[in-house]
């Protein structure tokens, strides 16, 4: 079996230095005596939070935050109200591991929803991510996931002949093809409104945009595909997604214990495999997949 491992898979930068801080707040902790916690999970990879909850540092929500107490930020950020919320609190040391790139969408929205212009954005609004970006929002705003470009069409519409000045943007994980999409479905909608202005941020994560084109490239050319990352993670989501539609023989797992007997037996049969992971997938869980997947010929 030939082994390959999409370039760009797993870790990106943002998550590598959520990691980077949330090690360095627990060497603190241990000199300080200060307990640990996460403003929700750092990062979507439930078996990376479990390694963390056995160091002591466990998930909180805000209604739990202990004072005199370490409270890391969670790389998809939080919303306004949470962080007044924080802020109140005496004796509290903060950790914000926001991505950077979530943050400047965070810039963007508040500055243009200021201008005067409403808010289009595609995402999952019930992802901590897009909760975030809307608490930035002054003015009105739309959320529109892209499996319901076509439940919510007429909404959509109504919402961009209601305002003049219309800013989109996406959430980081989301795929250029469906922004894409929906950009072209808002132009074509305001061309035939004349005074009405539209602006639309290119916000998807440059990782992302690496990661699924690199995995979608590698899944035409391999007998299995084998995607690694947690089943809450978006980017994860629509990694598989890309490579799915590529390669029939495609798994999304988060470990080789998730793999069904049946799954075994393609992979088993499988003359070249291909692995991509996404982007809260340590390097050494990459390893560990290799390894197995080596194994499986023995």
């Amino acid at each position: 079996m030939k082994i390959t491992v999409a370039d760009n898979s797993g870790v990106c930068f943002g998550v590598r230095r959520a990691f980077s801080l949330l090690e360095d707040a627990v060497k603190n902790a241990k000199i300080s005596g200060m307990k640990v916690f996460m403003l929700g999970p750092l990062i979507h990879n439930p078996r990376v939070i479990a390694q963390y909850a056995e160091k002591g540092v466990d998930v909180i929500d805000i209604d739990s935050i202990q004072e005199n107490s370490c409270v890391v930020i969670r790389s998809h950020g939080i919303t306004k109200d949470e962080r007044a919320q924080l802020d109140r609190f005496n004796g509290i040391t903060l950790i914000d591991t926001t991505c950077p790139y979530v943050q400047r969408i965070h810039q963007l929205v508040e500055k243009r929803s200021a201008e005067g212009f409403a808010v289009l954005i595609m995402g999952d609004r019930e992802h901590s991510e897009v909760r975030g970006i809307t608490s930035k929002i002054s003015g009105n705003f739309f959320v529109i996931h892209p499996t319901e470009f076509e439940s919510k069409s007429e909404e959509l519409s109504e919402f961009i002949k209601a305002h003049d000045r219309i800013f989109a943007v996406a959430q980081t994980t989301s795929r250029p093809a469906n922004y894409d999409f929906l950009l072209k479905k808002v132009r074509k909608t305001v061309a035939n409104m004349p005074g009405h202005r539209f602006i639309a941020a290119e916000t998807i994560c440059t990782a992302t945009l690496k990661r699924q084109d690199s995995a979608g490239e590698l899944a035409k050319k391999v007998s299995s595909m084998v995607v690694i990352g947690g089943r809450n993670s978006s980017n994860t989501s629509k990694l598989f997604q890309v490579v799915s539609e590529r390669n029939k023989n495609s798994f999304w797992v988060e470990s080789p214990e998730d793999f069904s007997s049946s799954e075994i037996e393609i992979l088993k049969n499988s003359e070249y495999v291909g692995i991509t992971a996404g982007a809260s997938t340590p390097d050494e869980q990459i390893e560990e997949m290799k390894s197995f997947l080596g194994s499986l010929n023995d």
